[in-house]
C-alpha cells in the first residue's frame, strides 16, 4: 500500500502544482515556438522604389497574381505629381516590368526545384510500396508542373512585351498620362492670365 500512496500523493503535488501558476509564470518559449514559421513575409520589390509584403504562405501562382492586379494606374498617377517626365514614366515601366520578371524567375526556380524533391519523394515510396503515399505525390507532381508551364508562358509573354506586363504597362502609363494632365489643368485653372 506503501506505494500507492505514494504515487497518490505525487499526483495531488502536480495537481497543486499545475493549479497555484498563473499565465505570467508559464514561459510562451515552452509551447510556442517563434521564427522560422510558414506565415513569415517576403519582401518584394515593387517598382523599385518600396516592398510588398506578401505572405509566405500564398502560393507562387498567388504571388504572380497578387503583383498583377496592383492598382499600378493610381501608382502611375501619383508618380505623374511627383514628376512628369516622360524619361521618369520609361524608367519606372522597366522597373515594373523586371519587378514582375523576378517574381517569374522565382517561381520558375522553386517549381523547378520543388519537382526535384517530388522525384526523390516518388522513387523511395515507390521503392516502400507506399502506392497510395505514390499517388497523391504523382498528383501533386502533375498540379506543379501545370504552374510551371504558366509561369514559363508568363515568361516567354514577358519576353514579347504581351499579356499580364502588357496590362501592367497599360494601366501604369493611363495613370501617368491622367496624373500629368491634372497637373496642366491645375496650371490652367489657377493662372490669372
Amino acid at each position: 500500500m506503501g506505494l500507492f500512496d505514494f504515487l497518490k500523493k505525487e499526483k495531488k503535488q502536480r495537481v497543486e502544482t499545475i493549479n497555484n501558476l498563473d499565465e505570467d509564470t508559464v514561459d510562451k518559449n515552452l509551447f510556442i515556438e517563434e521564427g522560422d514559421s510558414l506565415s513569415e513575409e517576403v519582401d518584394m520589390p515593387v517598382n523599385g522604389n518600396s516592398p510588398t509584403s506578401i505572405p509566405e504562405k500564398s502560393t507562387l501562382i498567388d504571388q504572380i497574381f497578387d503583383y498583377v492586379n496592383q492598382d499600378f494606374e493610381s501608382r502611375g498617377y501619383q508618380d505623374a505629381i511627383v514628376q512628369p517626365d516622360t524619361h521618369y514614366l520609361n524608367e519606372n515601366l522597366e522597373l515594373i516590368r523586371n519587378d514582375y520578371q523576378l517574381i517569374i524567375d522565382k517561381a520558375t526556380y522553386k517549381y523547378k526545384e520543388f519537382l526535384t524533391e517530388l522525384d526523390f519523394h516518388i522513387a523511395t515510396r515507390t521503392g516502400m510500396g507506399l502506392t497510395e503515399i505514390v499517388q497523391g505525390l504523382e498528383a501533386k507532381k502533375k498540379i506543379t508542373e501545370q504552374h510551371l508551364a504558366f509561369v514559363e508562358d508568363e515568361m516567354k509573354a514577358i519576353r514579347a512585351n504581351e499579356g499580364k506586363v502588357q496590362r501592367i504597362k497599360l494601366s501604369y502609363t493611363k495613370g501617368f498620362k491622367r496624373g500629368a494632365s491634372a497637373l496642366s489643368n491645375s496650371f490652367i485653372t489657377s493662372s490669372n492670365i
